[in-house]
């Protein structure tokens, strides 16, 4: 995967530098994710998501990181700079005690699970800048993608809702991605899968005019249309049904 621009080249300087900083590999979720695993990046994105699976006695990354950068007000994010500017670097941050036991909210219970399924199931992925090495990160796949997109849209503003709406929408019809979506999703432990597809009849299928008012406020999902809406709900409903 090559990045190419100054916002991407600052992206894989924020991957080695929370690297260095934190003395831990990362694991990528989040736009930078999709863009990877999307057979071609739809949208530019300009903050680094990370998420973090710990024991409960670990140091959070996120505390590491604040500890040798800048804490981001209002968010679990540091301020870290590097050779291309500042990045702001998100963590989502998964211990053993949130697991056991879950949340009993569905939508709190798929941030666990989600983060969680993220964590154990990321694969490398070589991202090449030009003019600097290569950098073999942990990225999220595809399936545990749509997951924390469906999540995120209940603890978000409108417009990221909508671009969490578009991610859930390329990602499922992408000729990359998509086949690993429904592949991942059809073999999603059963708590996981009845909340995932919880949030698909909500935002999909309920929800579809709105949703669809929402991506298409946004210039790159403005070709999307309510077929596309129903088509989405219908290839994840059907790779959950199991």
């Amino acid at each position: 995967m090559e990045l190419l621009g100054a916002q991407m080249t600052a992206l894989a300087d924020a991957i080695r530098t929370t690297q260095m900083l934190t003395g831990q590999p990362v694991t990528v979720i989040g736009g930078l994710a999709v863009i990877c695993r999307l057979s071609s990046p739809h949208r530019a994105t300009s903050d680094l998501d990370i998420v973090n699976r710990r024991s409960d006695d670990q140091v959070p990354q996120l505390e590491m990181l604040i500890a040798k950068s800048e804490p981001v007000e209002g968010r679990n994010a540091a301020l870290v700079t590097t050779k291309a500017g500042k990045v702001i670097v998100d963590v989502l941050e998964v211990a053993d005690a949130d697991l056991h036991p879950l949340p009993d909210d569905p939508t709190g219970r798929l941030f666990v699970l989600s983060h969680a399924w993220a964590a154990a199931t990321a694969t490398p992925v070589i991202i090449g800048v030009r003019g600097q090495p290569d950098i073999a990160v942990a990225v999220s796949e595809p399936g545990p993608l749509i997951a924390m997109k469906l999540q995120a849209t209940f603890d978000r503003g409108k417009a990221k809702e909508g671009t969490d709406l578009l991610d859930v929408v390329r990602l499922t019809l992408d000729r990359q991605s998509g086949p690993a979506v429904r592949e991942q999703l059809s073999r999603a432990e059963s708590q996981l899968a009845q909340d995932v597809a919880r949030h698909v009849e909500f935002c999909l299928d309920a929800r579809a005019d709105r949703s669809l008012s929402l991506i298409n406020a946004i210039p790159e999902g403005a070709d999307v249309r309510l077929d596309d809406i129903h088509l989405v709900a219908e290839l994840l409903s059907g790779a959950l049904d199991h």
